[in-house]
């Protein structure tokens, strides 16, 4: 299997493009050590992993917390000896324009979407250099390349992500560490289903449907489409690729 014998961690593993992105690693041979503060979702997903045979731990953590940054590095190096793999993938989503966003949400945001990024990396990448190198890969937002009317703090941090993980790829380069970021489009997720309600709380299906037709493919992305994104960069078939933005949006962002 493809990642036979690797170690890898994925924040926000519970649920939506986390979650099939820990399974997709698990099914080819990872273990996979699952971060996200929703206790109930990250056990059970864990208990189902380890029942069919995989091997999957559950680290109960807020990434915008460095305490809890640095347990979830420790706790992967205790339970299977090292770390080989990372997917920064924990997220929030809340409207807001530039006036509306108070300090609160603004910090909340960044706080978790950009701040997490670089708290988990931190306590990782020396770990992947111990192990003689290694990949992570970033989950931004086609909406941290291109704006979105009332998204002012949520574009905001997804775009730090995308300038941060070009500046991780050059500091890792020379440790063999590659760092790749994923800019997913609208994706058929929780997340997406709860701005549907926001945008029409009688008929979320209508502004799902409306989501659809924005892009050229004409349909919602999947979390397990962006998973194999994810899957293909974390592995040795691109073990030339490092700082790169790859988007996967069905088209959104081919039409600036």
């Amino acid at each position: 299997m493809e990642f036979q014998g690797k170690v890898a961690i994925v924040t926000g593993g519970a649920q939506g493009i986390g979650r099939a992105t820990a399974l997709a690693l698990a099914r080819e041979g990872a273990a996979v050590v699952i971060a996200d503060r929703d206790e109930a979702a990250t056990t059970a997903l864990v208990a189902g992993i380890n029942a069919w045979g995989g091997r999957a731990l559950a680290v109960i953590a807020d990434v915008s917390d460095e305490a809890d940054a640095a347990r979830i590095a420790n706790e992967t190096v205790l339970a299977f000896g090292g770390i080989d793999l990372l997917v920064n993938n924990a997220g929030i989503q809340q409207p807001g324009t530039i006036e509306s966003t108070t300090l609160q949400l603004w910090q909340e945001i960044i706080n978790v979407n950009l701040t997490g990024v670089f708290l988990v990396s931190r306590f990782v990448m020396p770990e992947l250099r111990r192990r003689g190198g290694g990949a992570i890969v970033n989950v931004a937002s086609v909406y941290g390349l291109r704006a979105e009317a009332g998204w002012a703090a949520y574009s905001a941090s997804k775009g730090g992500v995308i300038a941060l993980t070009r500046a991780m790829a050059l500091d890792g380069a020379a440790d063999g560490i590659r760092v790749n970021c994923v800019c997913p489009g609208l994706i058929d997720t929780s997340l997406l289903r709860a701005n549907a309600t926001l945008i029409n709380a009688q008929r979320p299906d209508e502004a799902l449907r409306a989501f659809a037709r924005r892009t050229p493919l004409g349909r919602l992305g999947t979390p397990e489409e962006v998973a194999g994104v994810i899957l293909c960069l974390l592995s040795p078939i691109a073990g030339y690729v490092t700082g790169a933005v790859i988007t996967a949006d069905g088209g959104i962002e081919a039409r600036l």
